[in-house]
């Protein structure tokens, strides 16, 4: 048996592959174990999980999805690791949170696709394991398994499970490397806990603040990360008023670390009581095999694989940057915030969770009103998305980032399409590098 005295869990700092613990969960132990302020915790590895995967995976394949969880939730538990997991709880304060791992979340267009579940007690940890195992079989993984083309069997789920955290503010800091070596840090967040700015509920406060090489280098926080912050940041409002200067600078200073140490561009962070905390981190990057040989930046969405990919909707692609061009001249001009590069036009398609199939969306440009993570399997065959509300740091928008589709939030465009259903038929134009949308009625 283990140093630690479990046989089953491991100390969220072990030195373990994605395969073992999943990528959340390795990402938080290599930057734990270089001196990062992660909260301490313990995994349940991805072997703990196979069983109840398996089960729901048979369920998938004979055409039920709902028996799928509940097979995941019916499938007997290790009773050693029921123990281990009361007293795993107990051992990190008797409140934590449980937080899916999987292998899966390597590439980022998995960003918000699995469970996590709070505030769970010693007694609650059995029923909590059991219903992030159940979730991964929910219908937005599932949904976002078919549009990548993989077979249910491919679900592979660690889970981390570590200390309630009900921090001051929260949110995600995201990095830009400089030619100059200095980095340039878009930090955005929220009051109290990011969960709700993640999951595209939220609008947050933003600041972009330059972190010099130098400090970056720096193992541990310097007195003058604040520095940059301050000559950034004015006045008791936005960044400023949430969490003040030289918090918005550590967290500037941690972002760049962390991209430092293990390539990772984006990180999850939560202050409380003057202290920062990393609870996350990924690297964003747009999948190679999102870009159809010889289509430019003006078109990056196709050749992603959807059904119905041929070379009739391939030619169409091709005459996009023309409509985009005319939608512009000819149509009334809207603000957004930029949230993922890229120039689309086409259709616009008003959507909603689980109402439209994907085929419904193809090489369209979606509109919502909130950028949530259910919407990610529709993205794989559309244009572009402009989204009402919403923080250009949620899951959605990370993966929009990996598929290559453009995409917009904060745009008001009932201002001029109306309220509810659609009466006419609208084409739309996106910017998602200005924040520019053109909408034309068609």
């Amino acid at each position: 048996m283990p140093a630690t005295g479990f046989r089953h869990l491991l100390p969220l700092d072990t030195a373990a592959a994605a395969s073992v613990i999943g990528a959340k969960a390795a990402r938080l132990s290599t930057a734990m174990r270089a001196g990062a302020p992660v909260l301490p915790g313990w995994v349940v590895p991805c072997a703990q999980s196979r069983p109840a995967l398996a089960a729901a995976a048979a369920a998938v394949r004979g055409g039920d999805p709902a028996a799928a969880r509940r097979a995941a939730l019916s499938c007997p538990l290790d009773p050693v690791l029921r123990e281990e997991l009361t007293a795993a709880v107990a051992r990190l304060g008797g409140r934590v949170i449980v937080r899916s791992s999987s292998p899966l979340e390597r590439d980022p267009l998995w960003s918000g696709a699995f469970s996590s579940i709070a505030e769970v007690g010693p007694e609650d940890a059995e029923t909590a394991v059991r219903s992030c195992w159940a979730a991964a079989f929910a219908a937005d993984p599932l949904a976002r398994l078919d549009s990548s083309g993989l077979a249910p069997e491919a679900l592979e789920l660690a889970l981390v499970i570590q200390p309630e955290l009900r921090p001051d503010a929260g949110g995600t800091a995201r990095v830009n490397r400089r030619p100059d070596g200095d980095a340039e840090v878009d930090v955005e967040g929220v009051a109290g806990h990011p969960g709700a700015l993640l999951a595209g509920w939220a609008d947050g406060v933003y600041a972009r603040l330059r972190v010099p090489a130098a400090l970056a280098g720096q193992a541990t926080a310097p007195a003058r990360a604040a520095a940059p912050a301050r000559a950034a940041l004015s006045g008791g409002s936005g960044l400023a008023g949430l969490i003040g200067p030289r918090m918005a600078g550590l967290v500037a200073w941690l972002a760049a670390r962390i991209h430092l140490l293990l390539g990772d561009n984006t990180i999850e962070w939560a202050v409380l009581n003057g202290k920062v905390f990393l609870l996350q981190s990924t690297a964003s990057r747009v999948r190679a095999d999102n870009l159809h040989p010889g289509v430019t930046g003006t078109d990056p969405g196709a050749g992603r694989g959807m059904p119905g990919e041929d070379a009739e909707r391939l030619a169409a692609r091709e005459w996009m940057p023309l409509l985009a061009a005319a939608v512009r001249a000819r149509g009334q001009r809207l603000r957004g915030r930029p949230a993922a590069a890229g120039t689309a036009a086409g259709r616009l398609v008003p959507c909603r969770p689980h109402e439209r199939p994907a085929a419904a969306c193809l090489d369209a440009i979606l509109l919502a009103d909130h950028p949530l993570p259910a919407l990610a399997p529709l993205l794989f065959g559309a244009r572009g998305l402009i989204a009402r509300t919403g923080a250009a740091s949620s899951h959605l928008a990370e993966v929009a980032r990996s598929l290559a589709v453009p995409m917009v939030t904060g745009c008001q465009a009932q201002a001029v399409i109306g309220d509810g259903p659609l009466r006419t038929s609208w084409l739309a134009a996106i910017d998602g590098t200005t924040g520019e949308v053109a909408l034309l009625p068609g």
